[in-house]
């Protein structure tokens, strides 16, 4: 019989013993490569499709058999991917990490699942000799590359017992490297900060802080096809004339700086006047009315230009930083 047949014989011997196994709730998903490296592919005995048979042939059967359901590498279908695996990465019991190659991707799903400080299980082949400073500390189980029939099931057998091992040590369910290196400030997980809430009561949140949004957009006038209300003639002549009296005193460059304030701020229907004035600093205060951020960014940014810092007082939007 051809080496090739025998192997396909054994695989699909294993594969049938342990579709035997009983099924669990606790999950594990297994972070690995996907494809094999094409400069690497002579390495694993030209077989472009290695990874795939790790995981199907010896990974799977080994975690099925310590009692965890196997959740593989990528997704399908019209899921978004990233998404699924950020979640997979945060809900599961236990992510298994096959460094093999080194792989990028696995490295940075390796790095997401240790700042959330949940417990990992690490494994490499044979010909991944050199790891990571960091990861050398943490017990990594190395498989032979090869995947020889006559040996396999004792692979998954050895496999099995490194998972159950990594378990048994590990009750608090943590990551090593936190127990290692004294760590304590654990990530915040996005996936567990939105299911924590009832979907409709969400929608609902979104919902107001959008209206909040619009209200506050109407008032400061800064709303697409917003309307204002149209001031008294008479009043702004008389609110001109007193702004013009209280900078009477004023250095001209001052002068030419509240002016250009009062107008901006007059766009919606606010009102400045100067609180302090001094050689290099103005202080305007918005009293009751309210004057967006942006407004006031213009009004600061002119200052600057014209050697005079700015500041505000009062208003009903928070206070912009002073240039």
């Amino acid at each position: 019989m051809a080496p090739g047949r025998y192997r396909d014989m054994v695989f699909r011997t294993v594969s049938a013993l342990e579709a035997g196994l009983s099924t669990t709730t606790r999950k594990c998903f297994v972070a690995m490569p996907i494809s094999t490296p094409a400069d690497r592919v002579a390495d694993y005995e030209g077989d472009a499709d290695h990874f795939g048979h790790v995981l199907e042939y010896l990974i799977s059967p080994a975690l099925r058999e310590v009692g965890y359901q196997v959740i593989p590498p990528a997704a399908s279908g019209s899921t978004v991917i990233q998404a699924e695996i950020v979640k997979n990465l945060v809900q599961s019991d236990l992510v298994l990490c096959d460094v093999s190659t080194l792989n990028a991707n696995v490295m940075l799903e390796l790095g997401i699942r240790i700042a959330l400080n949940r417990s990992i299980c690490l494994i490499r082949d044979n010909l991944t000799t050199q790891l990571p400073f960091d990861m050398s500390i943490i017990n990594t189980y190395e498989y032979s590359s090869s995947l020889n029939p006559w040996s396999l099931r004792g692979e998954v057998e050895a496999l099995s017992a490194h998972i159950q091992a990594t378990r048994n040590s590990n009750p608090e369910n943590i990551n090593p490297l936190w127990r290692y290196f004294g760590l304590t400030l654990r990530a915040e997980s996005p996936v567990e900060q939105v299911e924590e809430k009832d979907p409709w009561q969400a929608k609902f949140e979104l919902l107001a802080s959008q209206v909040d949004s619009l209200v506050k957009q109407q008032h400061d006038g800064t709303a697409p096809g917003a309307s204002r209300p149209v001031a008294d003639p008479a009043v702004v002549a008389e609110q001109a004339a007193q702004d013009e009296a209280a900078i009477a005193n004023a250095p001209s460059h001052v002068r030419d700086l509240l002016r250009e304030a009062t107008r901006i701020a007059g766009e919606v229907n606010a009102r400045v006047l100067p609180a302090e004035i001094k050689d290099d600093e103005v202080v305007l205060d918005l009293g009751v009315y309210v004057l967006g951020l942006s407004r006031r960014e213009d009004i600061i940014n002119l200052g600057h230009r014209m050697g005079l810092r700015v500041r505000f007082l009062g208003g009903q939007s928070p206070d912009s930083p002073a240039a």
